[in-house]
C-alpha cells in the first residue's frame, strides 16, 4: 500500500500557506521514550484551499495534538506572507501597492519570488510568476469560469501584463516593488516550498523521519520505522482517478506531479488545460499528460514540474536532462493510449514496483 499518492495537478484553487513563530516541545518527556518502538503518526488538516498531511515517525506517546497545532501555525504564517487572495497577506499588499512603491520584503515571500525569477530566466520564460492575468482570462482564476473562448484581444491584453522581471528587490533584498502593473502569483511553487519549511521544522524538533504533503506536493525525509524509504504512488492521468501508474521509493527530496487532466475547461466543444504557456497566452496543447519530478527540495520540484508541463514532452525532458533533474512523464500516443518516458536520473527510482 502506498504511503502517499501524488495528487496530480492543481487547478486554480486558492493557494494559502505558512511558518512557525513560536516553537513548543512536541515530544513526550520521560526516559521511557528512548526505549519505546517508533511508530508512524498520521496528521492532517486544511490549508491553501486544499489539505495537508504529515506522516511522522516518533515515539508512541508523541503529543499529536500539539504537533498538529504547530504545523497549523506554520501554515498560517506562510499564508500570511504568500497568499494572493487574502487582502492582508504580504503578496496581496505587494500586488495592490502603487507601481514603484517599495515594501518590506517578508522572508518567505522574498525566497519564493527570487526562485521564481531565476526559474523564469532558466526556462526561457516557460515559468512566469506573473501569469495570473492569462489564467483569469481563460476561466481558471478568481473571476470564475467562462462559457466562451477569450478573444485574441483579451489574450493579448493579458499577455501585456506579464513580466517576472518587473518585480524588483533592493540591493540588500530587504525591500521589494513592482516596476509595472503586474501581479505576482506564487501558486505554482508555494506548496512545494511549504513542504520544505514544515520538513525543516520537524527535523529541528528531533523528528527527522517524515513525509510531508501539502496540496499534492511532497517532501520526504529519512525513513519509515522498518528502515524502508517512503513509498510514493504516481497517479494514472485519467479523469476517472483509475489508480496508480507507478510506485517509487524516495528519501530526502521533494516530489511534484503536474498534469493536464484535472483542472480543465470545455469551451466551444474542446477541453483546455489549466496550464498556460506564457509564450502563446494559450493553454498548452501537446501530448504530455503528466510529469513527476524529483529534486533536492519541494520548491524546486514544484517549479520544475510546472516548467516541464509548459515545455511539453520533448523540450521538457531535454531541459531536465541538461540539468540532471530526475523526471518521469506519461505521454499520450496517437492511438489514445499512455506511454512512459523517463530519463536516466529517474530510472533508479522505478525499482519499487
Amino acid at each position: 500500500m502506498d504511503d502517499v499518492p501524488t495528487n496530480g495537478p492543481r487547478g486554480a484553487a486558492v493557494v494559502r500557506l505558512a511558518v512557525a513563530i513560536t516553537l513548543i516541545a512536541i515530544v513526550a518527556c520521560g526516559p521511557s521514550k528512548r526505549q519505546s518502538t517508533p511508530t508512524i503518526h498520521d496528521l492532517g488538516g486544511h490549508t491553501m484551499g486544499s489539505t495537508w498531511s504529515v506522516r511522522v515517525v516518533g515515539p508512541p506517546d508523541l503529543d499529536e495534538v500539539a504537533l498538529r497545532a504547530q504545523i497549523d501555525a506554520q501554515l498560517d504564517e506562510l499564508d500570511r506572507q504568500l497568499s494572493g487572495y487574502r487582502d492582508a497577506a504580504e503578496l496581496s499588499r505587494l500586488n495592490h501597492a502603487a507601481v514603484g512603491e517599495w515594501r518590506a520584503a517578508a522572508p518567505y515571500l522574498a525566497t519564493v519570488i527570487r526562485f521564481g525569477q531565476s526559474l523564469h530566466d532558466e526556462s526561457g520564460g516557460a515559468f512566469d510568476l506573473t501569469v495570473r492575468p492569462l489564467v483569469n482570462v481563460w476561466g481558471f482564476g478568481a473571476p470564475g469560469r467562462r462559457t466562451t473562448l477569450p478573444s485574441a484581444d483579451e489574450i493579448e491584453s493579458a499577455r501585456a501584463r506579464l513580466g517576472s522581471d518587473r518585480i524588483e528587490f533592493s540591493d540588500d533584498a530587504a525591500r521589494v516593488r513592482r516596476t509595472a502593473d503586474v501581479a505576482a502569483d506564487v501558486d505554482a511553487i508555494a506548496p512545494g516550498y511549504a513542504t520544505d519549511i514544515v520538513a525543516a521544522w520537524l527535523a529541528s524538533q528531533g523528528l527527522p523521519n517524515h513525509l510531508v504533503e501539502i496540496g499534492g506536493e511532497l517532501h520526504a525525509s529519512g525513513r519509515r520505522p522498518d528502515g524502508q524509504q517512503w513509498q510514493i504512488g504516481i497517479e494514472r492521468p485519467t479523469l476517472q482517478r483509475s489508480g496508480m501508474q507507478r510506485v517509487i521509493r524516495v528519501t530526502d527530496c521533494g516530489v511534484s506531479t503536474s498534469g493536464d487532466y484535472r483542472a480543465v475547461e470545455e469551451l466551444d466543444g474542446k477541453r483546455y488545460s489549466h496550464t498556460i504557456d506564457p509564450a502563446t497566452g494559450r493553454p498548452v496543447d501537446h501530448a504530455l499528460a503528466s510529469v513527476t519530478v524529483i529534486a533536492p527540495s519541494g520548491l524546486e520540484a514544484d517549479g520544475y514540474a510546472t516548467t516541464m508541463m509548459v515545455l511539453g514532452p520533448e523540450r521538457g525532458l531535454a531541459w531536465a536532462d541538461a540539468r540532471g533533474v530526475a523526471a518521469y512523464m506519461i505521454v499520450r500516443n496517437d492511438a489514445g493510449g499512455l506511454v512512459e518516458r523517463f530519463n536516466a536520473a529517474f530510472e533508479p527510482l522505478l525499482d519499487a514496483d
